[in-house]
């Protein structure tokens, strides 16, 4: 899907452009123009953000400016292809904030840290920046808090908890709304979906998928993508197809999901899926058998163990093992199925044993840090 970028009817981006108009001191309006470009990095307007900050880096240096640039740095490279090396430019906008006394910055970046922590399952860090960003962000610093709620409500719902997730979704909500931040109103969407799908993709391989939470997790894939269509986001356009293709496979929609996943899985590789490709080849091949088609699902099932690397996520290896080990049961290859079933129960066991780990360290780390 083709979207056009509206983000002119951003509150967030009148919040900052009134700023910076109003602004008489040449260093916060390099500030407030870097915390712009970060803003547009986040909808996808990368080209715009880039200039932008290329701009800013034209400029004289300054102490106080550079961890602002450094920031939307970051967020800029993280945003064209998922790619966390730019965890560095985060750090360095964390170590600037400090040593330059921005208080509000330094909350935000550790807050983004924290994000960053969990998308590599650095649980130690994660919970660490995580603790500081809510420990630092004032009631109303709400950049900061709709980020670092967004982290722990995403750590408890990926290790099972849906009931301890839910007030720090509600925290998310409540200050982005004040933010007018409708990108991370998106990212909430997104990543509720996107976990409510990945359960849903488990319970089907492992145990038996409810049929009402996997209709509840295309619902929420469904709204989401009408809710960036709204709002004009350009960024990571395969994440909802991808997603929606998961679920209609688990629903027994074979014919639409492989349709979905002929038409976004290379959109995906480009954007920084491909540690995924395993799981959307597993997918495609039962699909292609559901269907009627026997000697294609084999040559998909290569294509799919081939891409079974240790840099996929345990939960996402389980599942494509899981899914192999089902289709090959079907073909009848005992053996196949067999070893593929081994290598799903072994990665499903790593996976649980994370989950018990995060819930653990969340717990202790975010003693007395509710969310509000």
């Amino acid at each position: 899907m083709s979207v056009v970028p509206r983000l002119g009817s951003s509150r967030a981006l009148a919040r900052l452009d009134a700023l910076i108009a109003s602004a008489t001191d040449p260093h916060e309006i390099a500030c407030r123009r870097a915390e712009r470009a970060a803003l547009l990095a986040r909808h996808g307007r990368l080209d715009e953000a880039s200039a932008e900050i290329a701009a800013l880096k034209s400029l004289p240096a300054s102490p106080r400016v550079a961890p602002w640039i450094a920031l939307a740095e970051g967020l800029a490279a993280y945003f064209s292809e998922l790619d966390t090396s730019a965890r560095e430019q985060v750090q360095a906008a964390y170590d600037g904030s400090a040593a330059t006394r921005q208080g509000s910055l330094h909350a935000l970046a550790a807050a983004w840290l924290a994000h960053f922590d969990y998308v590599r399952h650095d649980t130690p860090n994660m919970v660490r920046h995580l603790a500081q960003a809510l420990q630092l962000a004032g009631a109303d610093e709400h950049a900061a808090r709709a980020r670092a709620s967004l982290v722990a409500a995403l750590g408890f719902h990926h290790a099972g908890r849906d009931d301890l997730a839910a007030p720090w979704y509600r925290s998310v909500r409540q200050h982005a709304t004040a933010e007018g931040d409708d990108a991370t109103l998106s990212a909430l969407m997104h990543n509720m979906a996107w976990l409510r799908g990945n359960h849903a993709r488990e319970a089907a391989v492992f145990g038996g998928a409810d049929p009402a939470a996997v209709q509840q997790a295309l619902l929420g894939a469904e709204s989401t993508e009408r809710f960036d269509a709204g709002l004009g986001t350009a960024s990571l356009q395969s994440l909802v197809p991808v997603l929606r293709a998961q679920i209609l496979v688990v629903l027994g929609r074979h014919d639409e999901a492989l349709a979905l996943y002929g038409e976004c899985v290379p959109l995906a590789l480009e954007e920084g899926l491909a540690r995924m490709e395993g799981c959307f080849r597993a997918d495609i091949a039962w699909c292609r058998l559901q269907l009627g088609d026997p000697d294609a699902a084999r040559r998909e099932a290569l294509r799919a163990q081939a891409c079974l690397g240790e840099e996929m996520d345990i939960d996402d290896r389980a599942c494509a093992h899981g899914r192999l080990a089902m289709l090959y049961a079907t073909l009848g290859d005992e053996a196949a199925a067999a070893r593929h079933r081994r290598e799903a129960e072994r990665d499903l066991a790593v996976h649980r044993a994370a989950q018990a780990e995060l819930l653990d360290a969340l717990q202790r780390g975010l003693t007395g840090l509710a969310p509000r």
